[in-house]
């Protein structure tokens, strides 16, 4: 019988603060590359695929992933394996989306879009004066019948998704199609766009640098790492025993 730590885990981490910042990528590494043979990685980002891409040239201590989702998980790319056929994972989430409807509801708002490279065609993104135009934005797209997620984070950023997308429901859909348990999926992140991967199902690491939304989260499927960025990863990792 395997025991806990000789299970497939998939791992599924936030990027920015939470993996970059700190000096602890070369023992994450490390750890990671040991566990190669149980651990399939994936970052999961609100970024787009291409943007983390650049990000691993950028930064050549920062562990690579296998998988990378971007774009609060309208995206999900394989990085160095031969292609797969990654679409189911996001098939759904087209479902009943109106990506230029939701443009003019709220171009009349006069928010500032983020730079073409963070918009994907299944997310659109702003920055916005403060958390007052989260409910802006809720309200008149409800008004216009528009069915789809908002999600205000880092003060300033406001991301407006297919009602189905989010980072929480692709990990399921990941976790699926690579036949892993929920119970063997460790989560880590730093910022309030993580929130919906902190499920009761998974095992979740707050790093020691992440905003008060996210250190406010108790339960049994929550640790508080002590240390920042890679390294608090490494100690929630340690802690869930996904990696000695």
């Amino acid at each position: 019988m395997l025991t806990e730590t000789e299970k497939p885990w998939l791992f599924v981490s936030d990027v920015d603060d939470t993996l970059l910042g700190g000096d602890g990528l070369p023992a994450l590494g490390d750890a990671l590359r040991a566990a190669a043979d149980r651990v399939t990685f994936a970052f999961n980002s609100s970024r787009p695929c291409a943007s983390l891409r650049a990000s691993l040239l950028e930064h050549p201590a920062l562990p690579r992933p296998h998988y990378l989702i971007g774009g609060m998980g309208t995206e999900v790319e394989v990085l160095d394996a031969p292609p797969a056929d990654l679409s189911a994972l996001t098939r759904e989430v087209a479902t009943g989306w109106e990506r230029d409807a939701v443009e003019r509801v709220v171009a009349p708002m006069g928010f500032e879009p983020h730079a073409a490279e963070y918009q994907t065609p299944f997310k659109v993104s702003y920055s916005v004066p403060d958390a007052a135009a989260y409910p802006r934005v809720k309200a008149a797209l409800s008004e216009a019948g528009l069915a789809a997620k908002v999600i205000f984070s880092g003060d300033h950023n406001l991301d407006i998704l297919p009602a189905q997308a989010g980072k929480g429901n692709i990990i399921h859909a990941l976790a699926r199609w690579l036949g892993i348990a929920p119970g063997h999926i460790v989560v880590a992140g730093d910022s309030g766009n993580d929130i919906e991967m902190f499920q009761p199902a998974f095992r979740g690491v707050v790093v020691g640098n992440a905003a008060p939304i996210l250190k406010a989260l108790t339960g049994g499927h929550i640790y508080h790492a002590q240390t920042t960025h890679a390294l608090g990863v490494l100690e929630g990792l340690r802690h869930w025993r996904a990696v000695l």
